[in-house]
């Protein structure tokens, strides 16, 4: 047996989705905030880095055509808010020839790229660039000399290493990362509680149905979401269409128990009563009336059993293409050998009448018609010109389908309740009165419509009017 699938709760579901948001959302904001953390860390180390190049710049003197320069101890102490970081520098004057400091230091990058010389960059310029393996935070600055011997731009490089800076932007990321994940930790807790109060009222339905019994179909009330009001709806829908079908099973056991319950009461009566007889003719004349009315239990039978048919499939309207002539024609083979010498003829104006409906269904309402008309336009009552008439015609998408008949007809103060089950239109006839009711119920099914009409010269036209296929 195949083991229903292991579904994952809707709470978990819209937690789990939550969740994977918030760290969607972490993420972003752990980069947001890391940028901004490196950010402050260069804006902040920047100035000091500044401030040591421009106490450099501020020594440079000019003696004998030569760049002088005297470092002096306070601009690399500007530095020592960083102890563990590498400090480099280097001072290069007009001709890139080094005063002092380490000479392989690199260039500005964007200079580089363009072919450009220093002297164009004459403001404080900070860059990156990877020296001894270490990457160095860089500030060039330059002063311009205008002296008899000596005239250009002498430049004060002054570099760095990051490791200060980067514990600077890791602290103030973890500082604003710990009340994020605080509160998203607050936010999925709320989350998971709150969803929990959201899905209650699936609870209460669940909990309702469990409850009742297996023949309470009342329509759930109970206050739900919004989002949860289709789902109930729908549900309402099904118990009414359920509780529809069950009233009506339960109205046919009914009507069946009480038409059948009758008939073989008197048919065991009539079986006594044969049995009892000592005179064979007697005897034949009661086994003869056991015979006819058996004939007249097995047609209601039947009649109980193509009812309970049409019921079932005018509710699953399983439809499908098929051609109504040929539905016509194989009802009649079925219906015509039970009509002793009654003429039953078919008159088509078409070969083929394609529709979309339930072939089943039409065959065994066009067969309650033929039998019907064949029943009540017998010999016995009418002599040799009883006739039953089948026509097909087509008029504006609509199929005209008539069966007349040359029986007495029904009165006018009848044929609203002809379409009732159990109801004949003549209180002498034998019938069961579920015919016309079953033939009502498959042409409402197939949204025509049925019409009774006197036929001229004596008899009955029933006319079905369909929707064909265009």
């Amino acid at each position: 047996m195949l083991m229903p699938e292991r579904v994952r709760s809707l709470k978990a579901r819209l937690v789990t989705t939550m969740a994977l948001l918030f760290l969607a959302g972490t993420v972003v904001m752990y980069l947001a905030a890391r940028a901004y953390g490196l950010r402050a860390a260069d804006l902040s180390y920047d100035r000091l880095l500044a401030g040591s190049a421009l106490s450099i710049a501020e020594t440079l003197s000019v003696d004998g055509g030569q760049v002088r320069v005297d470092i002096p101890y306070a601009a690399l102490d500007m530095l020592s808010a960083a102890p563990e970081d590498k400090v480099f520098y280097r001072v290069y004057g007009p001709s890139a020839q080094t005063v002092t400091g380490y000479e392989d230091l690199p260039t500005i990058p964007l200079a580089r790229s363009r072919g450009e010389g220093p002297s164009e960059v004459p403001a404080p310029r900070f860059f990156d660039a990877t020296y001894r393996g270490d990457v160095v935070r860089f500030v060039v600055l330059g002063r311009q000399i205008a002296q008899p011997e000596l005239r250009g731009w002498v430049w004060v490089q002054v570099g760095q290493t990051r490791q200060a800076r980067e514990e600077l932007a890791g602290e103030l990321v973890l500082g604003a990362l710990v009340p994020i994940a605080a509160l998203t930790l607050l936010a999925l807790t709320l989350a998971w509680f709150g969803v929990g109060r959201a899905l209650r009222p699936l609870e209460s339905l669940s909990q309702d149905l469990a409850g009742r019994e297996p023949s309470d179909l009342r329509a759930l009330k109970a206050p739900v979401p919004a989002e949860v009001q289709p789902l109930v709806t729908a549900l309402n829908g099904f118990m009414r269409r359920l509780e529809g079908n069950v009233a009506g099973l339960r109205a046919f056991i009914g009507d069946a128990a009480h038409q059948i319950r009758t008939p073989l009461a008197a048919l065991r009566a009539q079986a006594q009563l044969a049995l009892d007889e000592d005179d064979p003719r007697e005897m034949r004349r009661g086994l003869l009336k056991v015979e006819r009315n058996a004939s007249r239990l097995t047609r209601l039978v039947n009649q109980l059993l193509s009812d309970a048919m049409v019921m079932h499939r005018a509710d699953v309207r399983r439809f499908e293409e098929f051609d109504l002539v040929d539905v016509i024609k194989r009802a009649m083979r079925d219906a015509v050998p039970m009509s002793g010498d009654v003429q039953v003829g078919f008159i088509s104006s078409m070969a083929r009448a394609p529709m979309r409906g339930d072939a089943v269904l039409l065959g065994e309402a066009i067969k309650n018609l033929i039998d019907n008309a064949i029943r009540h336009g017998t010999p016995e009552a009418l002599g040799p010109d009883a006739e039953v008439e089948v026509a097909l015609h087509e008029h504006n998408d609509l199929y005209a389908l008539t069966v007349a008949d040359r029986g007495p007809g029904i009165d006018i103060v009848n044929r609203e309740r002809i379409f009732e089950r159990f109801e004949r239109g003549d209180t002498q006839s034998s019938g069961a009165g579920l015919g016309m009711a079953i033939v009502s119920r498959v042409v409402s099914s197939h949204g025509g419509t049925i019409e009774l009409i006197d036929r001229e010269g004596g008899g009955l036209i029933v006319r079905l009017c369909l929707k064909g296929t265009p």
